[in-house]
């Protein structure tokens, strides 16, 4: 091979080389939680957590749940399923199921969650806390290929919980603030039960109980209050945070204080 050839195929194969390792930005991805792994009940949810093996979890940090609640004026009885039973609970639910559809369908190929945060902070829809332990590191690495499970229990006074495994019961609590804003959530226990503060209209704006939706009629009295879940799979490579397609994982009425 002549001294001119050999040059120009060196040159060929730095080329390639450079495109491939430097010029084509990684495409980073992590699966989401199937629909299947979720077993939605009146009052709990389980979902079967993916094992480490799965597509995109070398990324993995931790799972995230957003909730929202929203007040009410009805009682029912059973899961809450279909557009009308939400739109009957509060018609600021239904527009918000409606709305983050789309990323949640799991059939579609077009779905981009770079901004997932955001879609979710932008209706109101804050990160979920626990009593007495960090959920970052409840739902870290260790909790992969396990079992969750939330709990809304019927009895009142008895707090919301979270478990993996069947192992300790955390209480749910909700959050104090989300993107460039803080908020100061009344009752300030902050637990996932019906109160007068919680279901009180006054209380529901960006300063107090920025987490909580009110109502647009008055009738019939608002008395309840329900939340509504999702979960994702989230995790970073250098500077980049990723999130899997969020998983809905139901609507629970919240018990009596």
């Amino acid at each position: 091979m002549g001294k001119r050839r050999f040059f120009t195929l060196c040159m060929v194969v730095s080329m390639l080389f450079f495109l491939l390792s430097c010029g084509l930005e990684e495409f980073l991805y992590i699966d989401y939680i199937p629909e299947v792994n979720v077993d939605i009940g009146t009052n709990e949810v389980t979902i079967q957590l993916p094992p480490d093996y799965t597509l995109g979890y070398n990324y993995f940090d931790n799972f995230i749940i957003f909730y929202r609640i929203y007040m009410s004026g009805i009682n029912p009885v059973g899961k809450v399923e279909t557009p009308q039973q939400r739109t009957e609970i509060n018609p600021l639910l239904n527009s918000d199921f409606t709305s983050i559809y789309p990323t949640t369908d799991q059939t579609s190929t077009t779905v981009n969650t770079s901004n997932l945060a955001n879609l979710f902070f932008n209706r109101r829809y804050y990160l979920l806390t626990l009593e007495d332990a960090e959920i970052n590191n409840v739902l870290s690495s260790g909790s992969l290929g396990g079992v969750l499970k939330i709990v809304f229990s019927s009895n009142s006074g008895e707090e919301p919980t979270l478990s993996l495994d069947g192992g300790t019961p955390y209480i749910l609590k909700r959050a104090v603030d989300g993107p460039g804003i803080t908020f100061n959530p009344q009752p300030e226990n902050r637990y996932f039960l019906n109160h007068p503060d919680l279901y009180n209209s006054a209380n529901a704006n960006i300063e107090i109980n920025a987490d909580v939706a009110a109502r647009s009629s008055a009738s019939p009295p608002t008395l309840y209050t329900y939340v509504s879940l999702y979960i994702a799979a989230t995790g970073r490579s250098y500077l980049t945070t990723i999130y899997s397609q969020p998983t809905f994982i139901g609507i629970f009425k919240l018990p009596e204080y």
